[in-house]
């Protein structure tokens, strides 16, 4: 099944999953929790209103994500000041539009490392 040859990636490759929210994490990253795909699903069937993003290429995105998932091209390392040519062509005027309003829903980012 396709999903769950996705979830198992996830689980042997390096998975940063980031979320804003009240959630216990399992660890921290640069102020932001770190949770596995379990904890993922346990949010998700906890009926809480998250945003999945997945920050992967585009091409990568069309072949496969995450049901539900929103996508939305970020590069590797930092990128200061903002670059259209490494978001897919997105400001990040899109970028606050996708996030939305709606302050409290937790945000979840994800990509996939292949090395």
């Amino acid at each position: 099944m396709r999903i769950s040859r996705l979830a198992f990636m996830f689980v042997v490759s390096t998975v940063a999953l980031l979320y804003i929210s009240s959630w216990a994490p399992a660890q921290s990253v640069g102020g932001y929790a770190t949770i596995s795909t379990a904890e993922l699903k346990k949010m998700q069937e906890s009926g809480k209103e998250i945003l999945l993003i997945d920050t992967l290429a585009d091409s990568r995105y069309k072949q496969e994500h995450l049901p539900g998932a929103k996508h939305f091209e970020f590069p590797n390392g930092t990128m200061d000041p903002w670059d259209k040519l490494k978001t897919g062509g997105k400001s990040s005027d899109d970028f606050v539009t996708l996030l939305g309003g709606d302050k409290e829903r937790a945000l979840v980012f994800y990509c996939l490392d292949d090395q």
